[in-house]
């Protein structure tokens, strides 16, 4: 990696890491895929600086654990470009999606490339993002949705 790039790559994780302003919407994202690879489903919740509180909890097709968590990634950003959101906190556990939407996308897993691009397209049509990891007790509503899809069957 160039020195150039190297330098690209620690401005994008510091503004990844800066604080979000009290403006700012905060987004929890969770997939489920049952079995793994199997049905999807997918859980958002969307919370707003005045209380505003957005829940997304359908079936999002097949495929493995981590097209789930992406696919509910992109359901959260694609949300937050329609409601015209300022600024977005981005929640998710998933250490795999989480590390491949903050590295290099050269460095990134092969077989999610079609939904990093997506959320690159998302993530630039919005004014600021931050996107970080919680562990999985910290991301309870979002798995409660995800589950809930699968279990309901909703499309």
């Amino acid at each position: 990696m160039s020195t150039k790039q190297e330098k690209a790559r620690a401005e994008k994780l510091a503004r990844q890491l800066a604080p979000a302003s009290p403006a700012a919407w905060h987004a929890w994202f969770d997939g489920s895929a049952h079995p793994n690879p199997g049905r999807i489903g997918i859980g958002v919740l969307l919370s707003g600086p005045g209380g505003e509180r957005v829940e997304i909890s359908r079936r999002a097709g097949s495929g493995t654990s981590g097209d789930a968590e992406y696919l509910a990634l992109i359901a959260a950003l694609e949300k937050a470009v329609e409601l015209k959101v300022p600024e977005l906190l981005v929640y998710g556990d998933s250490q795999v999606v989480v590390q491949d939407v903050l590295v290099s996308p050269a460095a990134g897993a092969k077989a999610l490339e079609e939904h990093r691009a997506r959320v690159g397209q998302l993530m630039a049509a919005l004014a600021q993002v931050h996107v970080r990891w919680v562990p999985r007790h910290r991301n309870g509503d979002a798995d409660r949705l995800s589950q809930q899809a699968i279990r309901e069957g909703s499309a």
